[in-house]
């Protein structure tokens, strides 16, 4: 378990960079200036130097992909419900990625963003939770009826 664990948390590491450079790169496109946004002004008001706010973005998305890839161990705890699993990943994440948008920036520090920044993310790992289920499900068939011939 442990040996997974590293892999994911490595593989996790790197995914989580590439996820928020193509984010950046897609706001930066979006923005419509022609400019590329590398990180927010609350950040880089508050590291006092551009590659600072950078830099530290960059570990933070790496500790997100972690999050998010390492804690897949969770569920195979076969021991544990799914539904004790999810909620215990969905903790773990929400409150990494709360941080992790409280420290770079991403949203305002306020009540109503804090709610409309849970919102979303509940709806998105709710989406994305049901993606997964479905796919699981798809392979959980193909794999019976393969051992049943």
């Amino acid at each position: 378990m442990l040996n997974k664990l590293i892999k994911r948390a490595v593989m996790g590491f790197i995914y989580g960079i590439f996820i928020g450079q193509t984010i950046l790169i897609l706001e930066s496109l979006f923005q419509g200036n022609g400019m590329f946004s590398p990180c927010s002004e609350y950040l880089l008001a508050h590291t006092g130097s551009e590659i600072a706010a950078v830099i530290l973005q960059y570990f933070i998305t790496g500790i997100i992909g972690i999050s998010f890839a390492a804690g897949t161990v969770i569920f195979e705890i076969d021991s544990w419900s799914i539904v004790g699993q999810t909620a215990l990943h969905f903790v773990i994440n929400s409150v990494v990625m709360f941080f992790a948008g409280f420290f770079c920036g991403w949203f305002p520090h306020t009540v109503k963003s804090t709610v409309i920044w849970f919102a979303v993310f509940i709806v998105v790992y709710i989406i994305i939770w049901f993606c997964f289920t479905m796919y699981y499900k798809k392979k959980t068939r193909e794999l019976n009826e393969v051992i049943k011939k």
